[in-house]
């Protein structure tokens, strides 16, 4: 979603999240003032919620996952593995590591990354989920916490996550009590860098906890399958991603820690560090790549990229198609829409109007875009320039002459 400062319009359609730009001496404020989020987009938000209430407050505390949660962590994964930026990072890792990595695959490296429990520092069950995403307690402070929408929730909404067990306890456990911005941080909405208290549920002895964070920070308005999958990247010991990113004209050190076993997700948070073309603040890390890794933002919709004919029976060009699914109720002019190949070539869609539920198989003319049986990808762009949608495919995908890849 689109991460706007506060007095700025955001678009409802692409949904957005409002930031306050806050002066270090304001004390208590409702940092992200507006919320909007798509109905589309409602399903992971709503399955992540269902976990936060999982977890038991004190790192030193053992957990006792029953089968409901469990289940509630497969729901999760079910509702995010083929969303596009699990297909970005999945692709970017097998390209990185000269692999096929199956969805099946891919399930287990996300439920082994960021969801088995692990023993450390005295502590007997950890999860970078929920050192993330929930939180948790060492002594009087907080550690963790480094997602926007469960901070949104806990600001006024808490009673989402306790799902009514708990009708004594408020509903506002954020007091907000300043902004720690440098270099600029305050122009750029997408992150922020604060400190503030939290009054944190201790689902198991049924009371609330006042804990505060000096310092954390977090991404704004990116999903939870958008944080999982750039986390992922980051600590697949494979791909040896890059550490920093360059995210809407801003330069991020994606900070990572591992468990003592590299298997697992300790901690990941973006730390700021200035303006895209700023000079860098620290060394390079030696062993690792420095050019920084531009992650673009999927707007999503209702048209999607079904199936793709990429290696038609006999000469590929004039050949090759892309089949599209209007999976919305309204109907949707695709004019001024595109698709895009691995290499940027553009191939306009044309005049091509689908109703709800309804599908076209577009036929791709020679020297347009190319579809390599190498293995790609093929976007589709809106008419404001946003990607709709983004699909990989493998070169094993696509060994098979005239076999046409479902999505």
């Amino acid at each position: 979603m689109q991460a706007v400062l506060d007095g700025t319009k955001g678009d409802a359609d692409r949904g957005y999240v409002s930031v306050v730009s806050a002066s270090p001496g304001d004390r208590d404020i409702k940092l992200l003032q507006s919320v909007v989020i798509p109905p589309r987009k409602m399903l992971t938000y709503d399955r992540v919620t269902r976990l936060f209430d999982n977890y038991a407050l004190d790192e030193q505390d053992p957990e006792l996952e029953t089968p409901e949660e469990r289940q509630e962590v497969h729901d999760l994964l079910d509702a995010m593995i083929d969303t596009p930026p699990m297909q970005v990072a999945r692709s970017y890792v097998g390209e990185a590591t000269g692999t096929t990595i199956s969805k099946d695959r891919w399930y287990a490296v996300l439920l082994e990354q960021w969801f088995r429990t692990f023993a450390q520092g005295g502590d007997p069950a950890l999860t970078g989920f929920e050192h993330v995403f929930v939180g948790e307690q060492e002594g009087p402070k907080v550690q963790g916490y480094h997602f926007w929408y469960k901070y949104h929730l806990d600001d006024g909404l808490a009673g989402t996550i306790d799902r009514n067990r708990f009708p004594g306890f408020k509903d506002d456990r954020i007091v907000y009590l300043r902004g720690i911005y440098d270099n600029g941080q305050e122009r750029f909405p997408e992150s922020v860098t604060i400190s503030y208290r939290w009054e944190a549920p201790d689902y198991d002895r049924g009371a609330l906890r006042p804990l505060t964070k000096p310092k954390g920070g977090f991404f704004v308005g990116c999903s939870v399958e958008g944080l999982i999958a750039i986390g992922a990247v980051r600590a697949h010991l494979g791909a040896r991603a890059p550490k920093e990113a360059v995210i809407n004209g801003a330069r991020y050190d994606l900070k990572l820690f591992r468990s003592a076993d590299d298997q697992h997700i300790r901690t990941f948070y973006p730390v700021f560090l200035g303006p895209a073309g700023s000079e860098p603040h620290d060394a390079p890390v030696l062993g690792q790549a420095t050019r920084p890794l531009a992650i673009e933002t999927i707007a999503g919709g209702p048209v999607r990229i079904l199936a793709a004919l990429v290696n038609p029976v006999g000469e590929d060009p004039g050949q090759e198609t892309v089949t599209l699914i209007n999976g919305g109720a309204a109907t949707i002019s695709l004019e001024g829409w595109f698709l895009v190949d691995k290499m940027k070539n553009r191939f306009a869609v044309g005049d091509v109007t689908l109703g709800g539920g309804i599908a076209t198989t577009v036929l791709l003319p020679k020297n347009s875009i190319q579809l390599s049986n190498k293995g790609g990808e093929i976007r589709l762009v809106d008419r404001d320039g946003h990607t709709a949608h983004l699909v990989t495919y493998s070169k094993a995908q696509a060994s098979t002459e005239g076999q046409t890849i479902i999505f």
